[in-house]
């Protein structure tokens, strides 16, 4: 049976001598492996299986695992690999996605999410802002969801006021509730802001913003950090962003 699957390419891992094997991440937000005979000796497929080439993949699959036919390649994303910081970042934002599903898990909005991240970043957006905001909506998928915007404790609502946040109360907190959580993070009332504006803003709507690099460090670090506590996913490519 052949098939036609437009998609992206998430991961490729060498089988034998001179196959290839590539995942991509199709349309409808499910991922696929299929074969690529001879792809590490032949020109025949020249770069179109690099990670992060948008492809239509022809494959042929009868049981198992489909062998690759042919590909015609619509986006290459080739603005990012050419600077190391936004590469990476653009690795970060496809590891996430492509831990965060099952292999025989369906979910458009993961697709959706890592083609807004690839294309953003392509067309010269901040990479860490577009990673941060990835990165949040993707938390729900991993079963949590963060409050930046109210106060547990007191149900207030007063962005001006919150000052830290709480893991304890999964809240953000004010100056004069920080002694009920000892341990609670700073942050400032404008980095706060910005992640609750993120969060529920729609992807669509989304437009050029300009943040200054304390701020971004400030809410990644944050960011970073509810990843590590509420849902133990260990990212290679997080590793070699906190070094940058």
């Amino acid at each position: 049976m052949l098939n036609k699957v437009n998609g992206i390419v998430l991961r490729r891992v060498p089988y034998g001598d001179s196959h290839l094997i590539i995942t991509f991440l199709a349309e409808r937000g499910r991922k696929i492996a299929v074969m690529a005979r001879n792809a590490r000796k032949s020109k025949k497929w020249g770069s179109s299986l690099d990670l992060f080439y948008e492809n239509l993949f022809i494959f042929s699959q009868f049981k198992g695992m489909g062998t690759l036919t042919s590909v015609d390649t619509f986006n290459s994303h080739y603005a990012l690999r050419n600077d190391l910081y936004s590469l990476t970042y653009a690795q970060y934002i496809a590891e996430l996605i492509d831990r965060s599903l099952d292999e025989e898990e369906e979910n458009r909005f993961c697709y959706t999410l890592l083609k807004f991240g690839l294309d953003k970043i392509s067309e010269g957006h901040d990479p860490a802002v577009i990673a941060l905001i990835v990165s949040l909506k993707m938390m729900r998928l991993y079963g949590y969801q963060p409050n930046f915007n109210r106060s547990e404790i007191d149900q207030s609502t007063d962005a001006q006021a919150f000052t830290a946040y709480s893991f304890k109360y999964n809240s953000v907190l004010t100056a004069g509730q920080l002694a009920q959580d000892i341990h609670a993070i700073p942050v400032s009332s404008r980095a706060l802001y910005v992640l609750n504006l993120f969060i529920h803003l729609p992807l669509e709507q989304f437009s050029q913003i300009n943040i200054n690099k304390d701020t971004i460090k400030e809410m990644e670090r944050l960011v970073f950090k509810m990843y590590d506590e509420y849902t133990g996913v260990y990212l290679k490519s997080r590793k070699i962003l906190e070094q940058l």
